[in-house]
């Protein structure tokens, strides 16, 4: 009989493709600033607009993922693995320390530091994002595009993942509070934990896998996974221990499907003899060398003068404002949930989380499942137009105190966030006409981060204005947020419509 080795055909892209999704679920962290905002304002002091400016720091963070894909031309790829967890491990885990060990040393980190701190540790998201998509396109060389946009989609409920976990191991009683500092070590730990494990299969190379079988299944193992995490589970009649067992196996299918198809192979040799062989597929020698040269060659076609004209083109301002005012603003709106969640208590707190995560998570894949089609990019400007067409609706149905239009509200902002930011990620080329090189992906990535400092800092100054002046807290959500939705339904608006003209002009280079 062959050494286990020689099964890696069949166990090695179900488990490389898990490690890939788990180390993006135990990577999206933007949920922290919510989750812990009690804890960072007892230690440090801050309001909900410097809380603002720490999301803004983070995501400027994110801003130099181009540094991330131009070193992965000339380090090994874990080397890129490895730089990311330095940086999320400082990021995190400074703050982990200072906190637990405050009293001890009285030790307090300035302001500055803190945003020093949340920076680096949004760039760390760069560097671990840059080493899946190099494992991707080492052992998925014809689909690591849809491979890496599936996986992708798994930072939709890191939040569950992460909550979860902390309410096994300390309780409910402890979100929220000003002693959730487990969270930023879990932050640290986690990611770490993977992603070794991840590096450790990669030093073994996929050399024949049927990828054309293997996505379809992963698609369904997500949607299985994104229905019980986000639909199932919260309403389970299971203690905390127990919910955190039964959601790491659903979250680990792909790695049980590795078993079992490792397992059903080894039953047919044994009992029949029978030696299923995948179909080598010999063009995909050297493939992954083609693809890095290719992407090279685009990215130095790039020079500074395209970068001039490209900035002075219509196409790609419409594309930039419909970002900020689309993704970006459902991007501040679903972070300021935690503060909608304290005022309508933790039940229905929790409903609403559920709520955010699932259309947030089914937003992604649903994308995912239209991009698989070949023509679908030439469609990205269309697909985004109506996606964004019922967004504005929802904010300022939001102006109505009511639970059902707050949840409608909710869902609808969540998947239309979800399924524009794929859809953008798969298309940037084709919305702004040239390939995209690391300043154009720096240009166009800017409109996160200033986005956040705008309207997050809207929201936050609402707040605080709106609010007590003895304790600072809004008394009903009409009262903290109902000039802020009704700013925000015109914002949304004007975005709908710029990605109207944008669908248009498309539309017309397209016919000519």
């Amino acid at each position: 009989m062959d050494s286990p080795f020689g099964y890696r055909q069949y166990i090695l892209p179900w488990l490389i493709l898990g490690g890939i999704a788990l180390l993006q679920a135990m990577n999206g962290t933007r949920f922290i600033y919510a989750a812990c905002f009690k804890l960072i304002h007892k230690y440090y002091g801050i309001s909900r607009v410097q809380l603002n400016n720490l999301i803004v720091a983070s995501e400027s963070g994110r801003l130099l993922e181009s540094i991330s894909s131009f070193a992965s031309e000339h380090l090994p790829a874990w080397m890129i693995l490895i730089i990311g967890l330095i940086f999320g491990s400082i990021g995190y885990g400074v703050q982990f320390l200072c906190i637990i060990y405050h009293d001890e040393f009285a030790f307090n980190l300035s302001y500055q530091q803190i945003l020093l701190l949340n920076f680096i540790a949004g760039n760390s998201i760069c560097w671990i994002n840059t080493y899946c998509e190099l494992v991707a396109i080492r052992n998925f060389k014809h689909s690591h595009e849809n491979i890496m946009a599936l996986a992708s989609s798994y930072s939709g409920f890191s939040g569950k993942i992460y909550t979860c976990f902390v309410e096994g191991l300390k309780g409910k009683k402890l979100l929220g509070s000003s002693n959730s500092s487990i969270f930023f070590l879990l932050c640290c730990v986690a990611p770490a934990m993977i992603g070794l494990v991840l590096a450790m299969l990669n030093c073994v190379e996929v050399t024949e896998c049927e990828e054309a079988k293997l996505f379809p299944f992963m698609l369904v193992i997500s949607i299985v996974t994104g229905v019980y995490a986000t639909i199932i589970e919260p309403y389970t009649q299971l203690s905390p221990k127990l919910r955190v067992v039964s959601l790491v196996l659903v979250v680990m299918l792909p790695f049980v499907v590795a078993l079992l198809v490792t397992a059903n192979q080894l039953i047919l040799e044994i009992l029949w003899g029978i030696k299923v062989m995948p179909e080598r597929d010999r063009s995909c020698q050297g493939l992954k060398d083609t693809i890095i040269d290719d992407k090279r060659k685009k990215e130095s076609n790039t020079e500074d003068g395209d970068t001039k004209t490209l900035v002075k083109t219509v196409d790609f301002w419409l594309f930039y404002l419909m970002n900020v005012c689309g993704t970006t603003l459902g991007m501040v709106y679903l972070s300021n949930l935690d503060i909608i969640c304290d005022l309508k208590g933790y039940h229905e707190a929790s409903f609403l989380m559920a709520t955010s995560s699932f259309s947030l998570f089914f937003g992604k894949i649903f994308s995912v499942i239209f991009s698989w089609e070949k023509s679908f990019k030439s469609k990205a400007a269309t697909s985004v137009m109506l996606i964004m067409m019922p967004m504005p609706l929802a904010f300022f149905l939001l102006i109505g105190n009511s639970n059902a239009c707050l949840y409608i509200s909710t869902g609808i902002i969540g998947t239309g966030t979800g399924a524009i930011n794929v859809i953008i990620a798969a298309s940037t080329s084709e919305f702004i006409g040239s390939p995209v090189s690391f300043v154009h992906q720096t240009i166009v990535g800017s409109n996160v981060p200033i986005g956040i400092l705008l309207f997050g800092y809207l929201a936050a100054h609402s707040y605080q204005r709106e609010g007590e002046h003895d304790r600072k807290i809004c008394m009903g959500v009409l009262k903290c947020h109902q000039l802020i939705f009704t700013v925000w339904g015109p914002i949304s608006f004007i975005g709908t419509m710029l990605s109207f003209v944008l669908n248009l002009r498309m539309r017309r280079k397209h016919s000519q």
